[in-house]
């Protein structure tokens, strides 16, 4: 599970939680829910919102 931040300070956890499936989980931290994705919805997730890694 690797941690990302944005520029305003907003934090995410982006993971593969269904490997078999191909399911990627992004969840906003301090925010209830997530989105499911697969693997080029979360690359162009952190892409479009600018992500570093901070962990």
């Amino acid at each position: 599970m690797d941690k990302y931040q944005d520029k305003d300070g907003n934090q995410y956890y982006v993971y593969e939680y269904n490997s078999i499936l191909g399911v990627w989980r992004i969840e906003k931290i301090g925010e209830q829910g997530f989105k499911e994705t697969d693997k080029h919805g979360a690359d162009s997730f952190i892409y479009e919102h600018q992500l570093t890694i901070t962990e």
